[in-house]
């Protein structure tokens, strides 16, 4: 019985072992391969980019002559629209205030002066001292008539008669004089003075509301919601960020508010990958910060012109792209660096096989068909090629198998 149970264990062995052999060479027999299938391709290109918004609102100084920072809200801090942003140093402007007001007032109260009592008593005065040479001029001609008749009645001698002519000449050159003067006074004197007293009073009022705006510009709220942020500026000999303390001067952007709720991807394209690109193509963005956050977008436009990259040699061009953010989130900022994936090809119902089951003869490309026992060379030709599979255009049906190597 022992006999027959190891004969039984040998058989069993042998079997197996034979078993083992036969898998082993049909292994070896079979040679590695795939079958050609026709199912969905898509190609993406992967660019990196910043992360930028696509409003940005820059924050400057809008008076004239320079200001001193007095306060200063800290970089990165979020705001609603109307919030204090920086508070300027005005004790001086409120001091030089005070006499732009008088000035002001004092031009006000000389023109009102000038309007209501002393160019109307000059001119009445004026009227009654012509009226008074008139009447002087008259009664000297009447009496010098008198004379004349006088002297053919030989009462009085030549001479009065010659003395009175001078009397009446002297009489007509006062009124003469005194017209003209009113004359002029009327058209000329009074309208300049009142000219210069007007261009006074505006000087001094335009004055005393430049000050009222620079004294209002001496606040700076937020004029839309946003996250702050410091741009570098020359201060001094330094190319800094501001502090409180700091002097600015007129239209010196110093900082800004990007408005995150509407970012876009601003990245940059080799001139040789110019055709994967087309407006609308969607593309995930992954920021760098969080790998983990995916955010859907779509190519907005392509640069019209080809431009050199500083530090880079001039004939390697690049296109500016701008990708449209569908998404957002808290935790971006503005100047992130993100992995842009454009796609740039999608067919649904692509023949595709792996990319390692091609081979190149030069510049023709051809795969192994398996017909069995029998390999044959196909010719290719391909279409677009993604990281693992390619796109067979002409050569290859679905569903044949191609060896690999």
């Amino acid at each position: 019985m022992a006999m027959r149970l190891k004969i039984a264990a040998g058989l069993a062995a042998g079997l197996a072992m034979a078993a083992i052999a036969l898998r082993w060479r049909n292994a070896e027999a079979a040679p590695a391969c795939a079958e050609v299938v026709r199912g969905p391709l898509e190609i993406w290109s992967v660019y990196d980019g910043t992360l930028e918004s696509r409003r940005v609102q820059d924050i400057m100084f809008l008076s004239g002559g320079p200001a001193t920072i007095a306060e200063l809200v800290p970089e990165g801090t979020r705001v609603q629209q109307g919030d204090l942003l920086v508070r300027f140093d005005t004790t001086q402007l409120e001091s030089d205030m005070l006499k732009l007001d008088r000035d002001a007032a004092l031009a006000r109260a000389d023109l009102a002066s000038l309007e209501n009592a002393k160019i109307p008593l000059e001119i009445r005065e004026l009227e009654v001292n012509l009226a008074k040479a008139t009447s002087d001029h008259e009664a000297e001609r009447q009496y010098l008539e008198d004379s004349r008749q006088l002297l053919q009645d030989g009462l009085i001698s030549d001479q009065e008669v010659a003395q009175q002519e001078v009397k009446v000449a002297a009489a007509k050159a006062q009124a003469e004089r005194l017209s003209l003067q009113l004359d002029l006074t009327k058209k000329f004197l009074h309208p300049s003075a009142l000219d210069r007293a007007r261009a006074t009073l505006a000087s001094s009022e335009q004055e005393l509301r430049l000050a009222r705006e620079r004294l209002s510009n001496g606040v700076v709220r937020a004029p839309v919601s946003g996250m702050v942020v410091y741009r570098p500026i020359h201060v001094g000999a330094e190319y800094r960020t501001v502090r409180v303390g700091d002097t600015i001067y007129r239209n010196q952007a110093f900082l800004a508010l990007p408005d995150m709720s509407e970012p876009v991807v601003q990245c940059d394209v080799p001139e040789a990958e110019l055709s994967r690109l087309r407006a609308g193509a969607p593309v995930v963005i992954v920021p760098a910060a969080y790998p983990q956050l995916r955010l859907s977008g779509a190519v907005e436009s392509v640069g019209s012109m080809a431009q050199s990259r500083v530090g880079l040699p001039g004939w390697q061009k690049y296109f500016h792209v701008v990708i449209g953010v569908a998404d957002t989130d808290e935790r971006l900022r503005a100047g992130m660096t993100v992995r842009a994936s454009v796609l740039s090809y999608s067919n649904p119902g692509a023949l595709q096989l792996p990319r390692r089951a091609v081979q190149w003869d030069g510049e023709e490309a051809w795969c192994e068909v398996i017909r069995g026992k029998t390999r044959e060379r196909r010719a290719l030709r391909l279409g677009q090629a993604g990281e693992e599979f390619i796109e067979v255009l002409e050569g290859l049906a679905a569903g044949e198998r191609v060896a690999l190597p």
